[in-house]
């Protein structure tokens, strides 16, 4: 197990409790759907970084292969991204203390930094992380392969306005 941080731009940012990927709109019968309800649903963010992050990224041990699907992309505008996710309910985990499987983990936890000490985001104070947000992803590794969103810290936060809502500069 490794700690491995990534500096980059956060996008779709879904990583409250309130907000995690539940897979509503995927169609019924998807095999993502029927996964997603397995674990209550995903905690997810798309981290664009530079090529010299995402070497960095991989030489501290995020893959840069996925075992099932390739968690480092390309979006249309040629930015590279890490889609960075984390269970709500991890089946797979084992509970330290009765020794059975499967492991509530809940969201990530989401940080900002405060007269220079980390607090925890307010998601009533501080609303929800828009794209384009500066932050520090903070991953746990396991074997090179597994990957789990431990923690997000908001290094400049920009707001998330819901389409069709207009912001506090009026448009």
């Amino acid at each position: 197990m490794a700690y491995v941080y990534v500096e980059g731009i956060a996008n779709y940012a879904k990583v409250f409790e309130i907000s995690r990927d539940m897979g509503d709109r995927l169609p019924d019968d998807s095999d993502m759907k029927k996964k997603l309800q397995e674990i209550d649903g995903q905690y997810v963010v798309d981290l664009v970084v530079t090529p010299e992050a995402k070497a960095k990224a991989i030489a501290d041990g995020i893959p840069d292969k996925g075992m099932i699907a390739q968690r480092w992309k390309t979006d249309s505008e040629g930015n590279e991204y890490y889609k960075a996710s984390r269970k709500h309910w991890n089946p797979n985990m084992v509970d330290r203390e009765t020794g059975e499987r499967g492991v509530l983990q809940g969201p990530p936890k989401v940080l900002k930094e405060v007269d220079g000490e980390l607090v925890e985001w307010s998601l009533e104070e501080d609303g929800y992380i828009g794209n384009g947000s500066k932050v520090v992803a903070k991953f746990n590794v396991w074997e090179g392969k597994i990957v789990d969103l431990l923690a997000l810290k908001v290094v400049e936060h920009v707001e998330f306005i819901p389409d069709g809502e207009e912001s506090e500069q009026g448009f």
